[in-house]
C-alpha cells in the first residue's frame, strides 16, 4: 500500500478540468465546483488499496504553509498535483516544496497544458519526477502500484540525461467501470450553489466530442468518440449524493450533454421515475437541443442550460469550425424561454479576424438573444489547439500575458486590435449587457425568493467590483 496525496496547489481559484481553465471570479456565475480531477483518481487508488488524501487548497482559501503542514503530517509516497495554463509557473513550484519536506516522495503533475508542454517542463523542473498525460484515470493505479514507467501509455519523465516520452496505445477509458468520485475525502459543504447556497456537486456523464472548434482542447484530450455512462450508473451516483451527502444540486458535466437525444431522454425519464427531486444544469450545443429533449430535461429538474454560442456571424462561426449557425442560437435561446429553462450563453472574440465592427456586431447579437446569463471570453490559445497554431504562425501571441489570468485577459492580438484593446472590449461588452434596466428587473423577478434575490445582489456587487478593478498581472500565488 502506498500513501498518495492528490492536490490542487494554492495558486488561485480556477477551473482545472481540460475543457475550462478560467479564473472563477472572471465569470458571471462565480461557482466553485468540487475537484473531479482529484476525486476520480482518489477513488481509483482507494479501490486499489492505497491510502489517499485530497486537498483543494484554492477552494479552502489555504496557503503554501497549509500545504507544507499537510506534507509533514502525511509524509506521502506520492504527491500528484494539477496545473492550468494561467497558473502553470506557480503550480510547478509544488514539486520543489514537496521535495523539500518529503524528499523521498515521487512528484507527479497532470493537466491540459502539461500534455503538450511536457518535454520543456520536465527538462526545466528538476523536482518534478513525472508528467501524467492523456486519460490519467486509466493508468494511475498501475503507476502507483509499481508498473514500469516505460509501460505507461502517456507519461514523460527523465532517465539519466534523457527525457522519455511514452506514447503507447491504450483502449479508451470505459467510464462506466470507474468508481464514484471519492467525495468522502473533501468537505462537500464548501462547494455551494451561488443561487441557493446549497451544496452543489458535479456529475460527469460523458467524455469526448466529435466537433473540431479551433479553440477547444477537448477533442485532443478525450477524443472524438463520445463515451456515455449508462443512465442507471448516473442515477446510482445521484442517489449516493442524496443519501450519503445530502446533495441535491448538480452540474451534469459533459463535453456536450445534449448530443444524444435518446440517451438524454432515457436519463431524464429514469430521474423522474425515481422521483429524485433534484436541481441541475448542463451544457449544450445550440444545434443539439429541441422541444422534446428540453421538456424531459425540465421535468427531471434541469433549470439552466449553457450554450457555446460564440458568435452571431456565420462566417466567423465557420472559421472557428463551430459547426453551428446564428439562427440555431436564436432558436435554442427562444426554446429555453418558452419552457421556463434559464439560458447561459458564452461568447468569444479575439480571433485574428476580429475588429471593432465585428465585436460591436457580437454585442448587438448578444442583446438580441437576451439570455438569462452570459459571458464574454477573449480567445485563448490553449496548448495543442488549432487556435494556438494559427495565432503562433501569425505572430499574434502576447507571450508575457499567457500567465495573466485565463480567458478574461487578452493573451493574443487580432490583426487589427491589440491584446489590451480586446481586454477593454470584453469589459465594455459586459457593461453594455449588465446595465440594461429590463435585464436587471427580469433577473431579480426570476429569482423566485428573497433569499435568492439577495444572493443575486451579492453576486452583482462582486461582479461590479471585479470589472472596475484595473488591469492586473498574474495574481497566481507564488510559493516564494
Amino acid at each position: 500500500m502506498s500513501r498518495v496525496f492528490l492536490f490542487n496547489p494554492p495558486t488561485g481559484l480556477y477551473r482545472r478540468d481540460n475543457r475550462c481553465q478560467n479564473r472563477v471570479e472572471d465569470q458571471t456565475v462565480n461557482v466553485v465546483f468540487p475537484p473531479m480531477e482529484l476525486l476520480y483518481p482518489a477513488a481509483i487508488l482507494e479501490r486499489a488499496g492505497h491510502k489517499v488524501w485530497v486537498r483543494d487548497y484554492p477552494a479552502l482559501n489555504a496557503s503554501w504553509n497549509d500545504l507544507i503542514a499537510d506534507l509533514k503530517e502525511m509524509n506521502p509516497d506520492w504527491a500528484v498535483f494539477t496545473a492550468t495554463i494561467a497558473t502553470l509557473d506557480s503550480d510547478l513550484q509544488s514539486a520543489e516544496i514537496v521535495k523539500q519536506h518529503c524528499p523521498n516522495a515521487v512528484t507527479a503533475a497532470k493537466g491540459e497544458p502539461l500534455h503538450y508542454l511536457d518535454e520543456d517542463i520536465i527538462n526545466k523542473t528538476k523536482d518534478l519526477d513525472i508528467i501524467l498525460r492523456g486519460e490519467v484515470d486509466g493508468y494511475i493505479a498501475d503507476l502507483v502500484g509499481g508498473a514500469s514507467w516505460d509501460s505507461l501509455p502517456e507519461a514523460t519523465y527523465r532517465e539519466e540525461d534523457s527525457i522519455i516520452r511514452t506514447n503507447r496505445h491504450k483502449d479508451l477509458l470505459d467510464i462506466n467501470d470507474l468508481p464514484f468520485p471519492a467525495r468522502h475525502l473533501i468537505d462537500n459543504n464548501i462547494y455551494l450553489s451561488p443561487e441557493t447556497r446549497n451544496p452543489l456537486t458535479t456529475i460527469v456523464t460523458s467524455l469526448g466530442c466529435p466537433y473540431k472548434c479551433i479553440f477547444c482542447s477537448v477533442p485532443a484530450m478525450t477524443g472524438a468518440k463520445v463515451r456515455y455512462r449508462s443512465p442507471e450508473n448516473v442515477v446510482a451516483e445521484l442517489e449516493e449524493c442524496i443519501q450519503k451527502y445530502g446533495i441535491r444540486e448538480f452540474l451534469f458535466h459533459a463535453d456536450t450533454f445534449t448530443l444524444n437525444k435518446r440517451w438524454v431522454i432515457e436519463l431524464c425519464s429514469l430521474i423522474v421515475k425515481k422521483r429524485l427531486d433534484i436541481r441541475w444544469g448542463c451544457n449544450s450545443r445550440v444545434d443539439s437541443i429541441d422541444e422534446e429533449r428540453l421538456i424531459w430535461m425540465k421535468r427531471a429538474g434541469c433549470w439552466v442550460v449553457g450554450f457555446g454560442v460564440e458568435s452571431g456571424n456565420d462566417e466567423h462561426l465557420s472559421a472557428m469550425k463551430k459547426g453551428a449557425t446564428a439562427d440555431q442560437a436564436r432558436a435554442a435561446i427562444r426554446l429555453c424561454r418558452k419552457h421556463g429553462v434559464r439560458s447561459h450563453a458564452f461568447f468569444v472574440f479575439g480571433f485574428p479576424w476580429d475588429t471593432h465592427e465585428s465585436i460591436c456586431e457580437l454585442v448587438n447579437f448578444a442583446k438580441e438573444l437576451d439570455p438569462d446569463f452570459f459571458d464574454f471570453n477573449v480567445a485563448f490559445p490553449l496548448p495543442g489547439t488549432e487556435l494556438d497554431r494559427l495565432v503562433s504562425q501569425k505572430g499574434l501571441v502576447v507571450r508575457e500575458r499567457l500567465r495573466c489570468g485565463g480567458y478574461a485577459v487578452g493573451a493574443v492580438s487580432s490583426e487589427t486590435l491589440s491584446a489590451q484593446e480586446l481586454e477593454k472590449w470584453r469589459k465594455r461588452a459586459l457593461w453594455k449587457m449588465y446595465l440594461r434596466p429590463r435585464y436587471i428587473a427580469r433577473t431579480f423577478w426570476n429569482a423566485g425568493s428573497p433569499a435568492i434575490a439577495l444572493n443575486y445582489l451579492r453576486a452583482a456587487i462582486s461582479r461590479v467590483f471585479n470589472l472596475i478593478k484595473p488591469g492586473r498581472s498574474n495574481e497566481a500565488h507564488s510559493a516564494v
